[in-house]
């Protein structure tokens, strides 16, 4: 009740924070939007999303192939971007729609354990693709002038070592057979809780398989470099992006909207509703650009948000229309 609570007071702050930028600035950034947008470069920009997206769910789909026969790359898209539409409704830091692929997979007749290892070690590889480029992302915004980032810097080295050493951690234990997740329940004593005490089997099997998976270092490694062309993929779309409305698209300031973009959605507001915008405004006030440029770029960044969650929202629509209609059938 607490959590839904914050969750509830941090939507309407966010929502009071997009309505006073919108109020006194929207007008002028639609302005901007409409008068530079090309129709091609966007359809350039639609392309880029499509390859970032397959190119996550093939990474996933490598990673699952270690252990077992993965699902076809077009449905482990479908997949993805059904968990990331779930993720940016839910503030999570980006891992809120990960309980749902797993799930998703484990009904497309992946074993249960394969499934939630999979997509444990897929987020892992994820984010230490992602954290060299938040680091030179904060290093060359500090350099143009951006002192209040210094802090982000800090805080990104220190969790980026932080996660170095946890994965070190985790594969000494995974190669002794001690296991992860289904100590840390029996720890926490979770395992006297009906729900947990019947599920540990499928706890102990994904403890399996990602011992499996570490034991196949040749495999983490392709993973790990297709991260880091996804996060590559992803500076291209908000160059296109940014081209497709004639914004700005120098290093400095396509590095700004991913920074953004990202620290949007690691704080506790669904979709990010006003904290994307605000940020965006401000990092770009910060880099000497009008208050309606950075609020242009914040809804650029809100569109490429609506477009990757596209595939998702008609999957899972679709899915939740068959169901019903299979049930509207049986009775």
């Amino acid at each position: 009740m607490k959590a839904k609570f914050i969750f509830a007071a941090n939507l309407l702050l966010g929502l009071g924070l997009l309505a006073f930028v919108l109020v006194r600035y929207g007008s002028p950034a639609l302005a901007i939007l409409g008068a530079g947008v090309s129709i091609p470069t966007l359809a350039a920009f639609s392309v880029s999303v499509a390859m970032t997206i397959v190119s996550l769910s093939w990474r996933w789909g490598w990673i699952l192939g270690g252990v077992c026969t993965p699902p076809h790359l077009m449905r482990l898209t479908l997949y993805r971007s059904a968990s990331h539409t779930l993720a940016v409704l839910v503030p999570s830091g980006k891992i809120g729609g990960d309980p749902l692929r797993a799930w998703l997979a484990a009904r497309d007749r992946v074993a249960p354990g394969a499934a939630i290892a999979s997509v444990a070690v897929d987020r892992v590889l994820e984010l230490a693709s992602s954290s060299p480029f938040s680091l030179v992302f904060a290093v060359l915004l500090l350099q143009h002038g951006i002192p209040q980032l210094e802090p982000v810097l800090v805080t990104v080295g220190v969790a980026t070592l932080g996660l170095v050493a946890g994965i070190t951690i985790a594969v000494r234990r995974l190669r002794r057979g001690i296991g992860l997740v289904a100590p840390l329940v029996h720890r926490m004593g979770l395992d006297r809780l009906r729900i947990i005490d019947r599920r540990m089997d499928v706890l102990a099997e994904s403890d399996t398989a990602a011992a499996e998976l570490v034991g196949r270092p040749r495999r983490m490694l392709v993973a790990f470099a297709a991260g880091l062309v996804a996060n590559l993929l992803v500076i291209v779309e908000f160059t296109v992006l940014l081209a497709a409305f004639g914004l700005p698209t120098e290093p400095t300031a396509v590095v700004a909207a991913i920074f953004a973009t990202g620290a949007a959605h690691m704080l506790p507001v669904p979709g990010g509703i006003g904290v994307l915008e605000g940020a965006n405004v401000w990092l770009f006030q910060l880099l000497g650009y009008p208050t309606e440029v950075g609020l242009a770029v914040g809804l650029a960044a809100r569109l490429r948000e609506l477009v990757w969650m596209l595939p998702g929202v008609i999957y899972l629509l679709a899915t939740s229309l068959s169901k019903s209609l299979s049930e509207i059938r049986e009775t």
